[in-house]
């Protein structure tokens, strides 16, 4: 069974974290938030122990912690964080706030599976996914919902991406859309 987890800084998390998992028969994927990039890092470094594979992070992190995380990693592990094209990293910058957070995640599903994780500092949408309509479709709707930025997990290349961002702007031009997938 491969293991995958998209692991997010919430600075202020008044619990000592909050985790939800999801089982598609050949992958478990996890979703956790943790206070402090410190401890999303013992989290990662924890679960490359105890098997994981593959590991996206969120925005807040950046090619170092990537590093620091890969050098004593077994081989074939992968840890991506989430980068954002120059557009969306000055929408991110404007935010004056980030409490609805939507990730969207490839998995093996056919309809998508939606995952909540909630708390006064940060609420986490994760929806898997099957294919690129579903995750626009996804996408359409965190923008109608009034999410305040959405990250996509690193199966998401360059051109996925921009047609993510593409939708989302139609709805809401001041969503910013980050993605594990890509490298700036």
């Amino acid at each position: 069974m491969n293991k995958y987890a998209f692991l997010e800084n919430v600075p202020g998390l008044t619990v000592d974290g909050y985790m939800d998992s999801f089982d598609d028969g050949e992958w478990i994927s996890c979703v956790a938030g943790f206070d402090g990039m410190d401890r999303v890092m013992e989290c990662a470094k924890q679960m490359i122990a105890d098997g994981y594979s593959l590991i996206n992070l969120c925005g807040d992190f950046g090619q170092e912690h990537v590093d620091e995380l890969m050098k004593d990693a077994p081989e074939g592990v992968e840890v991506h964080y989430a980068a954002y094209l120059p557009a969306e990293l000055a929408k991110l910058e404007a935010l004056e706030q980030y409490v609805e957070y939507g990730q969207i995640i490839f998995g093996g599903v056919e309809e998508p599976v939606r995952l909540e994780l909630k708390a006064p500092e940060m609420n986490t949408h994760t929806v898997f996914i099957k294919d690129l309509d579903q995750a626009i479709a996804v996408a359409e709707r965190f923008a109608r919902a009034g999410v305040d930025g959405i990250e996509l997990c690193s199966s998401f290349d360059l051109d996925m991406t921009k047609a993510v961002i593409d939708a989302v702007e139609k709805i809401d031009p001041k969503i910013p859309v980050g993605s594990n997938g890509i490298t700036i």
